[in-house]
């Protein structure tokens, strides 16, 4: 199934929800001044909260050891036990994350299986492949798409990135769009003034309050206020500014 990577959409797509995957995830799509994201929900989304990336698997994501394979391979052999099952990782990441290459990266295509098992072949999804050989003493990790499984911003428990707000309810397992760019709506927690620029709420699941540089909020902002003020517990049009 081939898709698509950006989208000159039309008003009323970003409403748009469906059981069956339409794009791939993380595609985008641009409708005049606002910039939206393709994401698989992993819990009940209800519009205008702030949404983020599933947790990841700490055992799969640092020191994986991997075979040795030359510049130009698309293919990269992980060679500890490890149980996962097939494409689990499609459309993520592996990473270099220590000794040689560390800080190289690449798309994944594809994985096979493996059950409490060595030998998981990743396929990356690069035509040139490796731009270095590696040795036994590269150390990986695996990422998921960031866009797949994607849950409420829960301030007590944050997993992943913030990566945009619901324009629409979206329910569990079906797939949809999110505003990451460009005016939309958003809980307020508090009462925000004009323009200011907004955070994560540490208070309020999905929702944004005013940038705090008293030195125990300091979150990296995630979008500015619009027109007015802010008002408690509803829903204000602000400027996203997270993609």
């Amino acid at each position: 199934m081939a898709f698509g990577q950006t989208i000159m959409g039309k008003y009323g797509w970003e409403k748009v929800t469906t059981t069956s995957q339409k794009q791939k995830l993380g595609t985008r799509m641009q409708i005049f001044d606002r910039e939206f994201v393709y994401v698989k929900a992993g819990e009940a989304l209800t519009a205008g909260k702030l949404i983020m990336g599933q947790a990841g698997t700490a055992a799969e994501q640092v020191d994986l050891a991997v075979s040795a394979a030359s510049a130009g391979a698309t293919t990269i052999t992980l060679t500890g036990s490890l149980t996962i099952t097939k494409d689990e990782y499609k459309d993520g990441w592996i990473i270099f994350n220590d000794v040689e290459e560390e800080g190289h990266m690449y798309r994944i295509k594809g994985n096979t299986a493996v059950s409490s098992a060595t030998g998981c072949v990743i396929t990356l999804d690069e035509e040139d492949g490796l731009v270095a050989a590696i040795t036994t003493s590269q150390e990986v990790g695996l990422y998921l798409n960031p866009h797949f499984e994607v849950e409420i911003h829960d301030y007590n428990d944050v997993d992943h990135a913030p990566l945009g707000w619901t324009c629409v309810d979206i329910a569990d397992e079906s797939f949809g769009w999110i505003c990451d760019k460009g005016y939309t709506t958003a809980l307020s927690d508090g009462t925000p003034g004009p323009g200011v620029p907004l955070i994560a709420s540490n208070a309020v699941d999905g929702a944004v309050e005013v940038y705090d540089e008293d030195g125990t909020v300091n979150l990296s902002p995630v979008g500015y206020m619009g027109p007015i003020a802010g008002v408690n517990g509803e829903y204000a049009l602000i400027k996203a500014n997270i993609g």
